[in-house]
């Protein structure tokens, strides 16, 4: 028989639609199987949990299956369970304690997450502090050392990345610039000071349809900081003024 023929034929379609939904059905029983196994381990039920979890071990093992001639084998453990949690439930009698000793690992989690962050803070400000009052004194290599590591600390601080920025024109590094005020645009996308010192690094650099272009959004965006702009840009590098910089 031809194909064309087989395919016109409706016993044939009807045989093989039969096989795309016996495909169907095997694979989302299999779902529900998998679905069944989680809620089990979650279920506070201690039995139930053993039972679920051993034989959720058996799927991460790698180890075939067989359900009705259907096989399945897991090539790799691809699981987010958290063990930890559901190894304690030999040690406890009852659901709630389970749960609770599952919540105690989450919260712990997030606890260590909080202080670390609080560390980084911290450890953060006070380079920022280092580099702010070596900048006044024109110590701009300290004050270029103490923002580096004080933005591996923290890395989403905009007023960081434009206080770094700052500190590399002083230093004649204009090239550096430009990707710290286009984090800071990223964390910030109003930052006045990011595109103004991108404006002036691209002045120094005699880029000048570059600066045309940040001109031109520093006029759009901020008119009302006209005079401050055409002054911070025209000022030569070297010569202080009584205000001190932006």
């Amino acid at each position: 028989m031809s194909v064309n023929r087989r395919l016109s034929n409706p016993a044939f379609k009807t045989n093989q639609q039969y096989e795309l939904n016996e495909e169907w059905n095997n694979f989302m029983k299999k779902i529900g199987e998998v679905s069944g196994l989680v809620r089990d381990m979650a279920s506070g039920d201690k039995g139930k949990a053993d039972a679920a979890t051993a034989i959720a071990d058996e799927y991460l093992k790698g180890k075939v299956i067989l359900d009705e001639d259907v096989k399945m084998k897991v090539k790799g453990d691809r699981t987010v369970i958290n063990h930890k949690a559901f190894r304690s439930l030999d040690k406890k009698d009852t659901g709630e304690m389970d749960k609770d000793a599952w919540m105690a690992e989450v919260g712990k989690d997030a606890d260590r997450r909080a202080l670390d962050r609080k560390i980084r803070k911290e450890k953060a400000d006070t380079l920022k502090t280092q580099a702010i009052k070596a900048f006044r004194r024109q110590e701009y290599d300290r004050a270029l050392s103490c923002y580096n590591r004080a933005i591996e600390q923290v890395k989403d601080n905009a007023m960081m990345y434009c206080d770094r920025a700052l500190t590399n024109i002083k230093l004649g590094k204009y090239d550096k610039v430009f990707n710290d005020c286009e984090w800071a645009i990223r964390l910030n996308e109003n930052s006045f000071k990011a595109r103004l010192y991108k404006a002036k690094a691209y002045k120094e650099l005699e880029e000048f349809d570059k600066l045309k272009e940040c001109r031109t959004e520093l006029d759009e965006k901020f008119p009302q900081h006209e005079d401050l702009i055409k002054y911070f840009l025209d000022k030569k590098e070297g010569v202080e003024d009584e205000e001190g910089d932006l």
